[in-house]
């Protein structure tokens, strides 16, 4: 039982050969096209358009408070204008 090798007969040991290098010719490729994309947040189209308001003049809305609370800011003339640009 100690002659087992197998279906094959045993071989001969053979000498290691050098391998050349692979001289497959190499297909040139092209570099694909990238492409990319920016998707903005409703959230932060929100946001932009907040920053484009016009900063609020808090003195002018006290003046304006404190004359309606007056009685003093009905004019005919502000109600013409009001009026004008209704149209």
């Amino acid at each position: 039982m100690t002659n087992i090798h197998g279906i094959q007969p045993p071989m001969e040991p053979k000498a290691v050969e050098a391998a050349g290098h692979a001289t497959a010719p190499q297909a040139k490729t092209q570099p694909l096209e990238i492409q990319d994309a920016v998707e903005i947040s409703h959230v932060a189209k929100l946001a932009a358009k907040i920053q484009q308001l016009p900063d609020v003049r808090a003195e002018l809305v006290q003046r304006v408070k404190a004359e309606i609370a007056a009685g003093t800011y009905q004019t005919p003339e502000r109600l013409e204008i009001a009026v004008d640009r209704l149209m």
